[in-house]
């Protein structure tokens, strides 16, 4: 039964974990599947609907530059940049999720084991900065096709299940060699379009199964405010830390939690 004391538990786990390199969406359905008996349609809808807590989050911990991304008269590389990638994700999301859906569905570690790689990528970057053997770090403003096509398709595969969006999508950005703090602020920025296009595809083309929408709202106000001060912990931590230490413990992180949830 989702009462309204469910509903602020599962916006808190999903505001919490939607900025570390774990599936929020998959860790917020073992608990809803686990502890309080909801059904798995219900989990998919409600956990897609929880984003438009966290896309807030985003925006309003970072209002200025979408202001300037939305500003079409004066689109710098940066701006560029984040409408190619976004644009890329979105039309590769679907052929993506077609075409590996059913491997996804007969094996179900595959989402895991994706989001494991990653954290180990991110961990291993961690490391080479920390032996300084990181190559002269690049600008977003100096980003070409190249890096939006390879970033895009790396979000796209978020879509499948248990595949986490920020760790590819961070992995991504700083295996093309861009600033770290930049890196991971611009994963937090991409996750804005990404997540309205989630809870638009909830909202219009599936039902919510029953779910009242108080239970929703209580759900998605979890989700922001917890949301918002979990990314504003995060990027702290990796301003006023080494960096290379903070990607070590973002990954450790990230393969802690997944296999916490994988425990439970």
């Amino acid at each position: 039964m989702l009462d309204w004391f469910s509903a602020l538990l599962i916006g808190t786990v999903q505001g919490l974990l939607e900025w570390i390199p774990v599936s929020s969406e998959r860790q917020t359905g073992i608990i809803m599947d686990e502890f309080m008996n909801i059904g798995p349609e219900s989990i998919i809808m409600l956990g897609l609907a929880l984003h438009i807590g966290t896309a807030l989050a985003v925006f309003a911990r970072f209002p200025k530059p979408f202001v300037s991304f939305l500003d079409i008269r004066r689109q710098d590389g940066r701006s560029r940049f984040f409408w190619k990638i976004t644009i890329i994700s979105l039309a590769c999301a679907f052929p993506v999720l077609w075409t590996l859906e059913e491997i996804f569905e007969s094996k179900q570690w595959a989402g895991m084991a994706i989001t494991l790689v990653a954290a180990a990528g991110i961990i291993l970057i961690g490391i080479a900065g920390e032996r300084g053997r990181m190559a002269k770090s690049r600008e977003l403003s100096e980003a070409g096709a190249a890096d939006a096509l390879l970033v895009g398709v790396a979000q796209a595969f978020a879509v499948l299940p248990g595949v986490t969006r920020s760790g590819l999508t961070f992995l991504s950005l700083m295996g093309r060699k861009f600033r770290g703090i930049d890196a991971l602020v611009f994963t937090y920025l991409l996750s804005f379009p990404v997540s309205l296009a989630a809870f638009a595809y909830t909202l219009f083309f599936s039902d919510l199964h029953g779910i009242p929408l108080p239970i929703l709202a209580i759900s998605a106000v979890a989700a922001f405010t917890f949301g918002y001060f979990s990314l504003t912990f995060f990027i702290r931590l990796a301003r006023s830390s080494r960096f290379s230490r903070f990607c070590m413990f973002f990954g450790g992180l990230s393969i802690s939690l997944v296999l916490f949830f994988q425990m439970l």
